[in-house]
């Protein structure tokens, strides 16, 4: 018999997590002045959307895949702060688990407060501090207890049907219906292999993520280790072989590239970021995509993590290559490679290279892709600008997936939490918040108070073709207000508060 649910979460990371925070919650606190919130609470008698039926599914556990891969490379600390993070009733929440639990001493000093930031409130309230893994984990565990919702263990094979009426077919033939469904599949595509080493046996080289960092354990002894990548990933690999006792070669087509997070602080300040997504949205598809691999730059690594590896190279221990590394021979049990001038022999090679956005590669995209056709441009699908799969209203995709419409920081904490407030608000699960005759009176309506705390200047960038395309410009902007009004008729649907 089939289960019905009123909005069905395929994938339980980090953001189905957030997805399954933003459809329980009433309103985010950290969006509302404090009078504001005040109100808010006496008029909606703090209660939660308790009474809506949502189901999460994944093959495994809550936040394994993300758990496996922190362990595989023995990271301690996240690269995201504190205020990034699944709960979207708070951005401060995590700092308050942390001082609630007396773990404070968990949570570091990123040193990515800069003079500019400085004058940022949330510059002296922690919320710039980076948590440690364990911190995270028993936060997100914890979220996950407190957010009413059904798991259901299985791979989702195939979403089909109509608006409010949804099947989604799992791999062992069940089958759930869901009036909403939110896709949060993680990564956008398969591993991604520089072609020189294409053609490398499995037992000479695996992907730093090859089911989910399995294969790190092989890096220990004295083996001669070549990890090649210029990012985070490709570090901490490089790091983890050197703590093991192996002799290791980290190669990089270009110069490391120095930053406290995976994109530009400036995406982090509120007084700047508005203004990156008015230009980003400006853009044609072409100049986006290019937006975001300029954003990203390849890769980059924080400076802790930097200081340590130069620290180690001047001490020997490790030797930085910044050439295009290339096979010369391969024997059964090493293979040569040739590093600029210089060719050496390799037990191990690590291909730290990340993963190539091809969205066809995932089965359930794939299937989505042949049944109800999208646009796919540099890999990603192009979904419509409330994150809409196609014709339907209530298929979203939020992730990496959604980079085209969210940007270059789709995929990490900060993006997620972008992408599932737009998700409620189009659903109308907030639309009480706008309601001109509600505690909180009228509050502003559009779809960019989703992606930022204040409004800052729009600018415009030198590729940017404003309304060239419905999925993006000025004059496809729709007014959020409209959007949820349109969708809240027959979707989740907001209650209104009882009055105080």
């Amino acid at each position: 018999m089939e289960e019905d649910f009123d909005a069905c979460i395929i994938g339980a990371g980090p953001g189905g997590l957030s997805a399954l925070s933003s459809l329980i919650e009433p309103y985010s606190a950290d969006q509302l002045s404090q009078d504001q919130v005040t109100r808010a609470g006496q008029g909606y008698g703090f209660q939660k959307r308790r009474d809506l039926k949502i189901c999460v599914i994944d093959p495994d556990p809550w936040m394994k895949a993300w758990h496996k891969r922190f362990k595989a490379l023995d990271i301690q600390w996240l690269r995201s702060p504190a205020g990034a993070h699944p709960d979207l009733f708070d951005m401060r929440s995590l700092l308050a688990y942390a001082v609630t639990n007396g773990r404070t001493d968990e949570l570091l000093e990123s040193g990515a407060v800069n003079q500019q930031l400085r004058s940022l409130g949330e510059a002296h309230t922690g919320l710039w501090h980076l948590p440690s893994n364990r911190l995270f984990e028993d936060f997100c565990k914890d979220l996950t207890k407190r957010l009413p919702h059904t798991f259901v263990r299985g791979t989702a094979a195939a979403v089909t049907g109509s608006d409010g009426d949804f099947t989604v077919t799992l791999a062992d033939g069940r089958d759930l219906r869901a009036r909403n469904v939110v896709l949060a599949l993680g990564v956008p595509g398969p591993p991604r292999v520089p072609p020189a080493f294409a053609d490398l046996p499995k037992h000479l080289m695996f992907h730093s993520d090859f089911e989910l960092g399995s294969r790190m354990k092989e890096l220990r002894g004295n083996k001669q280790v070549l990890v090649i990548g210029g990012g985070l990933t490709a570090v901490q690999a490089a790091q983890l072989a050197l703590k093991n006792g192996c002799l290791v070669t980290l190669c990089s087509r270009r110069e490391l590239n120095t930053r406290h997070f995976d994109v530009s602080q400036t995406w982090f300040d509120r007084r700047q970021a508005n203004r990156h997504h008015y230009n980003f949205f400006e853009q044609s598809l072409d100049c986006r995509l290019k937006h975001i691999k300029e954003a990203r730059g390849g890769g980059s690594v924080p400076p802790m993590y930097m200081k340590e590896l130069r620290d180690a190279e001047a001490n020997g221990m490790i030797e930085l290559k910044c050439v295009e590394a290339k096979v010369e021979s391969i024997f059964s049990d090493s293979v040569q490679v040739r590093l600029g001038s210089e060719v050496k022999c390799f037990d191990l090679v690590v291909n730290a290279c990340g993963h190539a956005p091809d969205c066809q590669k995932l089965p359930l995209v794939g299937q989505l892709l042949r049944d109800y056709p999208v646009e796919v441009v540099g890999g990603f699908p192009v979904v419509s600008q409330d994150l809409q799969w196609g014709s339907f209203k209530k298929l979203f995709v939020i992730g990496a997936l959604a980079s085209l419409q969210v940007g270059p920081d789709a995929g990490n904490l900060m993006g997620l939490r972008r992408a599932v407030h737009i998700v409620a608000n189009v659903l109308g699960l907030r639309e009480w918040l706008k309601d001109t005759k509600s505690v909180l009176g009228n509050i502003r309506g559009n779809r960019y108070a989703a992606l930022g705390d204040s409004d800052s200047d729009s600018g415009s960038e030198s590729c940017s073709e404003p309304g060239s395309d419905e999925s993006g410009g000025s004059k496809s902007r729709r007014n959020l207000e409209e959007a949820s009004t349109e969708a809240s008729s027959e979707g989740l649907g907001p209650r209104s508060p009882s009055k105080a």
